[in-house]
């Protein structure tokens, strides 16, 4: 793999190192299934830009087994068979996963959910807008656009691809104190994606088509999100539903980017994919 060292700013606080990999990464996903002993629907969780899976002992993947569901625990990038950072991940995977599950005689094939948080709520609606076997979709403070890859470097590079082509993204502004400021850990994120949306010449290239999704929606999105602003992102998809037809989506106030550490949040969670459960039919 060719690696280039671009840069090093040293302003007496530390060193960022910006480096870039002219190489894709590799088409891989690591998936871990707490399996029922019956036959059952399925939740496919995703998380964000920490990277790797979340744990078998996570609150949120203790109470969808409880409420019967299957869990597949996924990681993207950030173990050691993935890709190690979140840059240009192949989609391809996740397809594939979904036609595996839909094929698995354990699994209730009219219930194959899907529940991602941050970045894995923007790659949560990214795979149910081409793929109608996902038949309902949580998205925690998710991004409505492909942002590009949180590994920010001088090399500007999507997040996600299909094949070997990338997809449109909306990039972070070069030059910009609000961009220093939040890869030296300075400020929250927040600042940097607002600027980013403003700054953006050609943000419709970069909308993720939300309006390709035919099943039942959940929307977490927060006000106080420091992170990113959930909370515009999320009405602008709700909005391209609605534009589009689509039924509303329920949309629910995270008390931050973290809605997962939370009782209230867990819980209109599982509440929602339950209730998407019985109206398929794959629980009682």
């Amino acid at each position: 793999m060719k690696t280039i060292v671009a840069g090093v700013c040293a302003l007496g606080l530390g060193l960022v190192w910006m480096v870039w990999s002219a190489a894709l990464p590799p088409a891989a996903i690591s998936v871990v299934y707490d399996a029922l002993p019956q036959r059952a629907p399925i939740v496919v969780m995703l998380g964000g830009s920490e990277g790797g899976r979340f744990a078998p002992g996570h609150p949120m993947v203790v109470q969808l087994r409880g409420a019967g569901f299957h869990v597949a625990r996924v990681a993207y990038f950030g173990t050691p068979d993935t890709p190690p950072h979140l840059d240009r991940i192949a989609l391809d995977p996740f397809d594939d996963l979904v036609t595996a599950l839909a094929a698995d005689p354990q699994v209730d094939g009219r219930c194959i959910f899907v529940l991602g948080a941050s970045k894995g709520g923007e790659l949560a609606l990214l795979l149910a807008a081409y793929n109608p076997r996902l038949t309902a979709v949580a998205a925690l403070v998710p991004a409505h656009v492909v942002f590009q890859s949180s590994r920010i470097t001088l090399a500007r590079h999507a997040s996600w691809r299909r094949g070997d082509e990338s997809l449109a993204f909306v990039p972070y502004p070069r030059l910009s104190m609000g961009t220093l400021r939040a890869v030296l850990g300075l400020t929250g994120y927040r600042p940097l994606h607002v600027e980013a949306l403003s700054r953006a010449a050609s943000l419709s290239e970069a909308v993720i088509p939300v309006e390709r999704i035919a099943s039942p929606v959940f929307l977490a999105g927060s006000r106080a999100d420091s992170v990113w602003p959930s909370d515009v992102m999320v009405q602008a998809i709700s909005g391209r539903l609605q534009a589009a037809g689509r039924a509303a989506p329920q949309i629910h106030e995270a008390p931050d980017h973290f809605v997962l550490d939370h009782a209230r949040s867990r819980g209109a969670v599982a509440d929602f994919l339950t209730e998407q459960a019985r109206r398929l039919d794959c629980l009682a």
